[in-house]
């Protein structure tokens, strides 16, 4: 951590303080986004790689995976990083205690929003947080930063904003274009000259996007992960291991390649956490976890500039009578 005499410098002068925290310096594809990190394996693995399928049903029995277009495929290993929760209800006659467990899974959901400005960006900032209530994000992030081909010429940029909602915080997904550039303009982002500036919109809905790691977790997974394995089942990723301080991309893409080289070579696995033997899970009737459809619906939203322009005007007006 940075210490205040340190703080307040660069508050004072305002100075960007590069050299600070764990992420100063990291990689980024030139091209493709993060999905350029993972398109130079396709060539070693296209002949048995199979897109835009979904597995309805998983017998841990039979050791037979369903698929939605009818297709079955029998497994000896299964390696899968469909939320956990998901998993468990596709599965064949699972036992009671296995079920009521998913209730001691919480997630949260995500509004991604994107929005794409005709000018050179202001700032070389990548991410920035805001626990404000003048914005419904709590994250943004400059992504034309990491890399010049994400806009089509350097007079654009590129925001990515994240809103989280879950049944505990509803989200208006009709109006989150709207409140979302309304928050980049309070919180200084975008200066209302912007508004007529913006060249494009979009939202993407991500039903699971964090794994909430709740006092009651650790006991569901000291009662779910165990029969998996029992059946030849290996739960692992973000949503598969259900474990947010192993979440992230480096951690889930290292969960596959370790549990490979287990089953290949007897290396044990260094990343996933075991919860076996963690205390029993006792569930709180009145919190309780709940499984979403685990879908991402992506796709262009258009902004309503008039009902945004006349809503910064009503709190402008509002704050204003507020001063006086």
């Amino acid at each position: 951590m940075p210490n205040l005499e340190r703080i307040l410098k660069n508050v004072l002068l305002e100075s960007a303080d590069k050299g600070w925290g764990p992420n100063n310096k990291f990689k980024y594809p030139l091209y493709g986004g993060t999905g350029g990190l993972y398109t130079p394996f396709e060539k070693y693995i296209k002949d048995n790689l199979h897109l835009n399928k979904s597995a309805v049903a998983v017998d841990q029995h039979a050791k037979t995976v369903t698929f939605s277009d009818g297709e079955v495929v029998e497994y000896d290993l299964l390696l899968t990083t469909m939320p956990l929760d998901l998993l468990v209800n596709r599965l064949k006659d699972v036992p009671e205690p296995v079920k009521l467990a998913t209730r001691g899974l919480h997630h949260s959901s995500g509004l991604i929003v994107g929005v794409g400005v005709a000018r050179p960006t202001p700032s070389e900032k990548c991410w920035l947080y805001f626990p404000e209530e003048n914005a419904p994000f709590y994250r943004v992030t400059y992504l034309s930063n990491y890399s010049p081909y994400i806009t089509p010429d350097p007079n654009h940029f590129l925001l990515l904003t994240e809103t989280s909602r879950s049944e505990h915080k509803p989200e208006d997904k009709a109006t989150i274009i709207d409140r979302v550039v309304e928050g980049l303009i309070n919180t200084k982002l975008l200066e209302p000259t912007d508004l007529d500036r913006i060249s494009s919109t979009y939202l993407i809905d991500v039903d699971y996007s964090y794994p909430v790691p709740t006092v009651d977790r650790n006991g569901a997974l000291a009662t779910i992960q165990p029969y998996l394995r029992e059946h030849g089942i290996y739960s692992r990723g973000r949503f598969g291991a259900w474990c947010y301080e192993i979440g992230n991309m480096d951690h889930s893409v290292m969960q596959g390649v370790e549990l490979v080289n287990e089953w290949l070579l007897g290396e044990a696995e260094v990343t996933w956490k075991d919860f076996a033997g963690s205390a029993p899970l006792v569930l709180d009737s009145s919190f309780v976890g709940r499984a979403s459809s685990g879908l991402v619906r992506a796709g262009e939203k258009p902004l309503n500039v008039p009902q945004v322009k006349r809503n910064l005007a009503a709190a402008a007006v509002d704050q204003a009578g507020n001063v006086a």
